[in-house]
Protein backbone atom coordinates (compact mmCIF):
# COMPACT_ATOMS: atom_id res chain seq x y z
CA UNK A 1 0.00 0.00 0.00
CA UNK A 2 2.94 2.18 -0.35
CA UNK A 3 3.26 4.04 3.07
CA UNK A 4 4.17 7.61 2.95
CA UNK A 5 5.44 10.50 4.13
CA UNK A 6 3.69 13.61 3.16
CA UNK A 7 4.91 17.40 3.30
CA UNK A 8 3.51 19.08 5.87
CA UNK A 9 0.36 20.68 6.40
CA UNK A 10 -1.68 23.10 8.50
CA UNK A 11 -4.73 21.95 10.38
CA UNK A 12 -7.18 23.09 7.80
CA UNK A 13 -5.25 21.80 4.42
CA UNK A 14 -5.41 18.35 6.24
CA UNK A 15 -9.33 18.33 7.09
CA UNK A 16 -9.90 19.06 3.40
CA UNK A 17 -7.60 17.03 1.77
CA UNK A 18 -9.14 13.93 4.31
CA UNK A 19 -13.23 15.25 3.82
CA UNK A 20 -12.38 15.52 -0.34
CA UNK A 21 -10.40 12.82 -1.04
CA UNK A 22 -10.82 9.72 1.35
CA UNK A 23 -12.81 7.01 1.36
CA UNK A 24 -14.26 5.70 4.83
CA UNK A 25 -12.80 3.84 6.65
CA UNK A 26 -10.15 6.44 6.52
CA UNK A 27 -8.70 6.50 10.40
CA UNK A 28 -7.04 9.89 11.32
CA UNK A 29 -5.07 9.80 14.49
CA UNK A 30 -4.08 13.39 15.71
CA UNK A 31 -0.84 13.43 17.88
CA UNK A 32 -2.27 16.46 20.23
CA UNK A 33 -4.37 17.20 22.90
CA UNK A 34 -8.38 17.62 21.51
CA UNK A 35 -8.20 21.28 22.60
CA UNK A 36 -5.04 22.17 21.12
CA UNK A 37 -6.01 20.69 17.79
CA UNK A 38 -9.10 22.77 17.49
CA UNK A 39 -7.34 25.81 18.97
CA UNK A 40 -4.83 25.54 15.96
CA UNK A 41 -7.79 24.42 13.82
CA UNK A 42 -9.53 27.83 14.64
CA UNK A 43 -6.16 29.74 14.63
CA UNK A 44 -5.35 28.56 11.10
CA UNK A 45 -9.22 29.14 9.47
CA UNK A 46 -9.29 32.52 10.94
CA UNK A 47 -5.69 33.38 9.18
CA UNK A 48 -7.59 32.12 5.61
CA UNK A 49 -11.00 34.21 6.37
CA UNK A 50 -9.07 36.94 6.98
CA UNK A 51 -6.15 36.50 4.22
CA UNK A 52 -9.28 35.32 1.64
CA UNK A 53 -11.13 38.88 2.73
CA UNK A 54 -7.96 40.72 1.74
CA UNK A 55 -7.90 39.24 -1.95
CA UNK A 56 -11.59 38.72 -1.95
CA UNK A 57 -12.77 38.71 -5.95
CA UNK A 58 -15.27 37.07 -7.80
CA UNK A 59 -12.80 34.88 -9.29
CA UNK A 60 -11.58 33.18 -6.12
CA UNK A 61 -13.12 30.13 -5.40
CA UNK A 62 -14.90 30.14 -1.63
CA UNK A 63 -12.31 28.73 1.08
CA UNK A 64 -12.53 24.94 0.93
CA UNK A 65 -13.71 24.08 4.62
CA UNK A 66 -15.77 26.95 4.97
CA UNK A 67 -17.90 26.16 1.70
CA UNK A 68 -17.66 22.10 2.48
CA UNK A 69 -21.03 20.68 0.54
CA UNK A 70 -23.50 18.45 2.11
CA UNK A 71 -21.77 15.23 0.25
CA UNK A 72 -18.59 16.41 1.82
CA UNK A 73 -19.76 16.88 5.21
CA UNK A 74 -21.77 13.53 5.14
CA UNK A 75 -18.56 11.91 4.49
CA UNK A 76 -16.46 13.76 6.97
CA UNK A 77 -19.12 12.13 9.58
CA UNK A 78 -17.74 8.46 8.50
CA UNK A 79 -14.50 9.69 9.09
CA UNK A 80 -12.82 8.15 12.26
CA UNK A 81 -10.94 10.86 14.25
CA UNK A 82 -9.04 10.15 17.56
CA UNK A 83 -6.78 12.03 19.85
CA UNK A 84 -3.81 10.61 20.88
CA UNK A 85 -1.94 12.13 23.45
CA UNK A 86 1.22 10.19 23.88
CA UNK A 87 3.92 7.45 22.28
CA UNK A 88 2.59 4.47 24.27
CA UNK A 89 -0.93 5.74 23.56
CA UNK A 90 -0.31 5.34 19.56
CA UNK A 91 1.18 2.30 19.72
CA UNK A 92 -1.34 0.79 22.27
CA UNK A 93 -3.90 2.00 19.60
CA UNK A 94 -2.29 0.21 16.47
CA UNK A 95 -1.38 -2.88 17.73
CA UNK A 96 -5.27 -3.43 18.65
CA UNK A 97 -6.28 -1.60 15.76
CA UNK A 98 -9.17 -2.75 13.44
CA UNK A 99 -12.11 -1.76 11.52
CA UNK A 100 -14.38 -4.06 13.69
CA UNK A 101 -14.39 -2.03 16.72
CA UNK A 102 -15.16 1.34 15.20
CA UNK A 103 -18.27 2.99 16.25
CA UNK A 104 -18.32 4.61 12.63
CA UNK A 105 -20.21 3.60 10.10
CA UNK A 106 -20.67 3.14 6.47
CA UNK A 107 -22.28 5.93 4.94
CA UNK A 108 -24.96 5.28 2.99
CA UNK A 109 -24.15 3.15 -0.63
CA UNK A 110 -20.81 2.33 0.40
CA UNK A 111 -19.05 -0.01 -2.22
CA UNK A 112 -18.00 -2.83 -1.23
CA UNK A 113 -14.92 -4.90 0.23
CA UNK A 114 -14.22 -5.95 -3.66
CA UNK A 115 -14.41 -2.53 -5.08
CA UNK A 116 -11.14 -1.58 -6.80
CA UNK A 117 -11.60 2.33 -5.18
CA UNK A 118 -8.28 3.99 -3.63
CA UNK A 119 -7.20 2.48 -0.01
CA UNK A 120 -8.20 4.23 2.79
CA UNK A 121 -5.66 5.58 4.78
CA UNK A 122 -4.35 5.17 8.39
CA UNK A 123 -2.90 8.54 8.68
CA UNK A 124 -0.65 9.83 11.71
CA UNK A 125 -0.51 13.33 12.32
CA UNK A 126 2.37 14.96 14.15
CA UNK A 127 4.33 11.40 14.14
CA UNK A 128 7.36 12.88 14.90
CA UNK A 129 6.22 15.89 16.97
CA UNK A 130 5.06 13.17 18.68
CA UNK A 131 8.26 11.97 19.72
CA UNK A 132 10.33 14.51 19.30
CA UNK A 133 9.73 15.50 23.47
CA UNK A 134 9.59 12.33 24.82
CA UNK A 135 12.42 9.92 25.57
CA UNK A 136 11.07 7.83 22.32
CA UNK A 137 13.22 10.46 20.41
CA UNK A 138 15.69 8.58 18.57
CA UNK A 139 16.17 5.63 15.88
CA UNK A 140 14.89 3.21 17.99
CA UNK A 141 11.78 4.61 19.26
CA UNK A 142 10.96 6.18 15.67
CA UNK A 143 11.75 2.68 14.39
CA UNK A 144 9.49 0.67 16.80
CA UNK A 145 6.19 3.25 16.12
CA UNK A 146 6.67 3.13 13.10
CA UNK A 147 7.18 -0.63 12.22
CA UNK A 148 3.80 -0.94 14.65
CA UNK A 149 1.66 1.03 12.23
CA UNK A 150 2.72 -0.63 8.96
CA UNK A 151 1.77 -3.71 10.83
CA UNK A 152 -1.58 -2.27 11.95
CA UNK A 153 -2.51 -1.25 8.19
CA UNK A 154 -1.57 -4.38 6.94
CA UNK A 155 -3.11 -6.96 9.58
CA UNK A 156 -6.59 -4.96 9.21
CA UNK A 157 -9.68 -6.42 7.93
CA UNK A 158 -9.53 -3.59 5.50
CA UNK A 159 -6.24 -3.04 3.94
CA UNK A 160 -4.90 0.59 4.63
CA UNK A 161 -2.46 2.56 3.35
CA UNK A 162 0.14 3.90 5.98
CA UNK A 163 0.47 7.98 6.36
CA UNK A 164 2.89 10.46 7.93
CA UNK A 165 1.90 14.12 8.25
CA UNK A 166 3.61 17.14 10.60
CA UNK A 167 1.84 20.39 11.25
CA UNK A 168 3.54 23.19 8.97
CA UNK A 169 6.58 24.61 11.52
CA UNK A 170 6.57 21.03 13.79
CA UNK A 171 10.21 20.78 15.24
CA UNK A 172 10.94 24.32 14.37
CA UNK A 173 11.23 23.22 10.50
CA UNK A 174 10.01 25.64 7.75
CA UNK A 175 9.65 23.13 5.24
CA UNK A 176 9.43 19.40 4.25
CA UNK A 177 13.59 19.15 4.08
CA UNK A 178 14.68 20.41 7.09
CA UNK A 179 12.48 18.77 8.92
CA UNK A 180 13.28 15.10 7.38
CA UNK A 181 16.68 16.27 8.35
CA UNK A 182 16.06 16.77 12.62
CA UNK A 183 18.68 14.60 13.87
CA UNK A 184 17.60 12.16 16.61
CA UNK A 185 20.20 9.85 19.14
CA UNK A 186 20.66 6.17 17.31
CA UNK A 187 19.04 4.61 21.15
CA UNK A 188 16.02 5.79 23.27
CA UNK A 189 17.10 7.86 26.73
CA UNK A 190 19.55 9.71 25.39
CA UNK A 191 20.43 12.98 26.72
CA UNK A 192 21.26 16.41 25.41
CA UNK A 193 24.48 18.10 26.34
CA UNK A 194 23.49 21.40 27.79
CA UNK A 195 24.11 23.46 24.44
CA UNK A 196 21.47 20.99 23.02
CA UNK A 197 23.25 19.12 20.99
CA UNK A 198 22.71 14.64 21.41
CA UNK A 199 25.37 13.03 23.07
CA UNK A 200 26.11 9.69 20.95
CA UNK A 201 26.23 8.86 17.45
CA UNK A 202 22.89 10.58 15.72
CA UNK A 203 20.41 9.64 12.75
CA UNK A 204 18.54 12.17 10.39
CA UNK A 205 14.80 10.82 10.66
CA UNK A 206 14.27 10.35 7.00
CA UNK A 207 17.00 7.76 7.22
CA UNK A 208 14.98 5.96 9.93
CA UNK A 209 12.02 6.17 8.25
CA UNK A 210 13.22 5.51 4.56
CA UNK A 211 13.37 1.82 5.57
CA UNK A 212 9.46 1.42 5.20
CA UNK A 213 7.96 4.75 3.79
CA UNK A 214 8.37 6.85 0.62
CA UNK A 215 8.37 10.88 0.44
CA UNK A 216 5.76 12.82 -1.33
CA UNK A 217 4.56 16.33 -1.20
CA UNK A 218 1.30 16.47 -0.39
CA UNK A 219 -1.82 18.34 -2.76
CA UNK A 220 -2.35 20.94 0.04
CA UNK A 221 -3.48 23.32 -2.35
CA UNK A 222 -6.18 21.84 -4.30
Amino acid sequence: MNPTVLSPASPAELLHYIVTFQPYPTTLLICYQRQDFISALVSDSRKNISQHNHEQSEDLPPLPLLSATLLQTAIARHIRVLFIPSVTHLRAFLSAFGTSDSLIPPPPNHPSSNSKSRPPLLLVYGFLDLHRDSSEWSAQGLSSSAAVLIEAARRADTKFKPVIVEPRGAGGHEDFTSLLRDDAPVLSGSSRRSEGVWMGRTVEARRVLDRWFRFQTGRWDL
